[in-house]
């Protein structure tokens, strides 16, 4: 980028203009620069100007001149097509990209001692910092669930944060960034704040030591210290945030107040409070009365004045407690730490024994005279599961445009869950044995309803293993080179006997183990190379998933894998037909509660019943025609025919390798 000294005559323009400088020996401008569109502007130590040749789009489409109108600027840099207007105090310490826009800001300050939030060290689910994560502007759920949960490692832990350490090394600089494109507009005061390329902040009242991803907004009121805002996220309306990441895509509003959480991808939190919260991509908390402390969550929905305790008045806020993917909260529900609740659970009511419901997963779990009751796999057959399950991808805000940072898996039913089902069935008939087993876990079992829950755990694993089955052999081959056993042939490239869930993404525990033993021998250096670890193994899900289902075939089909034939894969999948038109039962039933006459209480609110029937039809519908009903449904039906059509692609492979031969 080439400058050159300002000319005698561009001076006297910029005199004329009501422009000042400390020495115009250290002004550069670039060949083309226009003094006419610079106004009652002062410069102090070195400035470099761009040329001033396209209007500007300010916000909401507002076409602005390019230039420099009101302002004091130090040591600075301006791209071109730049206009700044009406700095109150200055902008100091800054590298402003072309076609930037700001106006009628306080201060803009770089001071050079921070590294614009990365490298904060976010004392996440232990207040105490006994889980402490270092953040950075491209911190992923996966790396952040290594750093907090992985403190059995030391050596491990030790290197990653090392890793952050050195790439906040990096981002300390004397010089802030406002990116191309970037609009600052009514903002108060900003301090160590860098804007990546078209971020927005309006009416904001304080920034200090920061990122801003691209694309990302922060909006009216908002204060923030010590933070990092992903690509495309927001941060809105009256929030105030301290040691904070908020990942891409994820929404925080409405005054929410947060301070040493980890906000991962797709989150929407609004008007509550959350303090030390690992928040995994999906977790939704709406309601003022809503504390989150403490806890892991992924995939979460929080109900109205949901709050737990991390305090017990002993060691101090040390207590920690995980919900698992796809849990969510009831009105009033209070859960004191530490406790641990199980994959798709439903919570209820007031919990104080340290309940551990992990080996019982899709439960009802309900506070019931001071105990907690699960009711096992009760929530497998609610349409509020399946609609959970499909409305979470159809909800990821990340654009394609930009690189993704976590892995979010949306299967609902994967090797994690159907693993635990596994366990489940094995559970409910060692408590069958001997009721102490859930005693150990501080739990009680509704009794009556075990053989039920049974039922649904093998229906679920039956659905997993059927679907997997159909999957596989949609994507078989013609058989010109490779016959039917050795395409249905595992891979064995990985353990699968046991898998995980970290943070969204499914995966072999085994990869897990390889990739951090990466990091402790140095074979891994750098944040880029373990993200793209991450990335590589989750590559492999699919084939890694097929694995799992050969290695557990026998269990379910009650057939060695080995013998198969392409009428016992016929029989398979006419079974998982099966069991999907059971699902699609199940919670149709469910879901026409939302239609039955209990559901119409509250309407009609003048009339008779015929007015209360018509009212409630005239807001909601039939159920036939309802959306969600339909989507449902639509679910399964497809799912049965990916499995007809799994049946006549493996006739047509048969027919044609035959032929073939022939």
């Amino acid at each position: 980028m080439s400058y050159r000294a300002i000319t005698p005559e561009e001076i006297a323009t910029l005199h004329h203009n009501g422009c000042r400088a400390s020495d115009w020996n250290n002004v550069k401008v670039k060949d083309g620069f226009n003094p006419k569109c610079y106004v009652r502007t002062n410069f102090s130590g070195e400035i470099f100007l761009g040329v001033t040749d396209e209007p500007v789009i300010g916000t909401a489409g507002f076409i602005a001149q390019p230039g420099i109108y009101d302002a004091t600027l130090q040591n600075c840099t301006v791209g071109d097509n730049v206009h700044i207007s009406h700095v109150a105090e200055c902008i100091m310490n800054y590298r402003i990209d072309d076609h930037a826009y700001i106006s009628n800001v306080g201060s803009v300050i770089c001071t050079g001692s921070r590294a614009f939030g990365n490298g904060t060290e976010v004392n996440v689910l232990d207040e105490t910092g006994g889980r402490s994560v270092p953040i950075y502007d491209g911190l992923t759920a996966q790396i952040a669930y290594l750093i907090a949960m992985y403190r059995h490692n030391l050596p491990l832990v030790g290197k990653l944060k090392e890793m952050v350490k050195a790439y906040a090394a990096t981002k300390k600089t004397t010089k802030g960034v406002i990116g191309e494109h970037a609009k600052l507009t009514n903002v108060g005061s900003v301090t160590d704040v860098n804007f990546e390329k078209e971020s927005y902040a309006n009416g904001t009242s304080l920034l200090w030591d920061g990122t801003v991803g691209k694309k990302a907004f922060i909006g009216p009121g908002v204060i923030a210290e010590h933070f990092i805002i992903a690509s495309e996220a927001k941060l809105d309306k009256n929030s105030i945030v301290k040691n904070v990441f908020i990942g891409q895509a994820s929404c925080v509003s409405n005054g929410f107040i947060a301070h040493d959480s980890l906000i991962f991808s797709n989150c929407s939190l609004e008007c509550g409070e959350a303090a030390a919260i690992f928040a995994g991509p999906h977790t939704v908390s709406m309601h003022k009365s809503t504390l989150l402390i403490g806890g892991m969550f992924s995939f979460f929905n929080a109900g109205s004045c949901t709050n737990q305790s991390n305090h017990l008045y002993k060691t101090g806020p040390v207590h920690q407690g995980i919900m698992a993917r796809g849990s969510k909260t009831g009105s009033n529900t209070y859960i004191m730490w530490p406790a641990r609740f199980g994959y798709f659970s439903l919570v209820t009511g007031s919990h104080y024994n340290h309940p551990d419901t992990s080996d019982l997963p899709y439960s009802y779990v309900v506070a019931a005279e001071g105990k907690t009751l699960v009711i096992p796999g009760a929530n497998l057959s609610t349409a509020g599961t399946i609609r959970d399950i499909l409305k979470w991808k159809s909800r990821d805000g990340r654009s394609q445009e930009l690189p993704r940072l976590d892995i979010i898996n949306y299967d609902g039913l994967n090797p994690v869950t159907t693993s635990l089902m596994y366990n489940a069935i094995n559970f409910l008939n060692d408590y069958e044995r001997d009721p102490a087993t859930a005693i150990a876990r501080n739990i009680e079992l509704k009794t009556t309803s075990i053989s039920k829950g049974r039922q649904m755990y093998a229906l679920g694993v039956d659905y997993f293993m059927g679907m997997t089955v159909v999957n596989k052999v949609l994507s078989l081959k013609d058989m010109d080179n490779l016959s039917l056993s050795e395409q249905l042939r595992p891979g064995k490239s990985a353990d699968v006997s046991k898998w995980i869930d970290i943070a969204g993404m499914i995966v072999p525990k085994s990869e897990i183990e390889k990739i951090c033993a990466r990091v402790v021998n140095g074979d891994i250096t750098t944040l880029d190379d373990l993200a793209a670890a991450f990335i590589e193994a989750d590559s492999h899900h699919a084939e890694f998933t097929w694995d799992f289902v050969v290695e557990n075939f026998a269990d379910c089909y009650s057939q060695p894998f080995e013998d198969i034939t392409v009428a016992a894969l016929e029989a398979i999948i006419h079974r998982w037909v099966e069991s999907v038109s059971a699902l699609d039962r199940m919670r149709k039933t469910d879901a026409l509660k939302d239609f039955d006459g209990k559901a119409m209480v509250g309407f009609g609110i003048d009339g008779d019943k015929d007015c209360r029937h018509a009212d409630f039809y005239a807001v909601r519908g039939d159920a036939d025609d309802s959306a969600s009903v339909k989507a449902i449904h639509n679910h399964y039906a497809e799912a049965i025919q990916s499995g007809y059509a799994a049946i006549r692609h493996l006739e047509n492979l048969i027919k044609s390798g035959t032929e073939t031969k022939s």
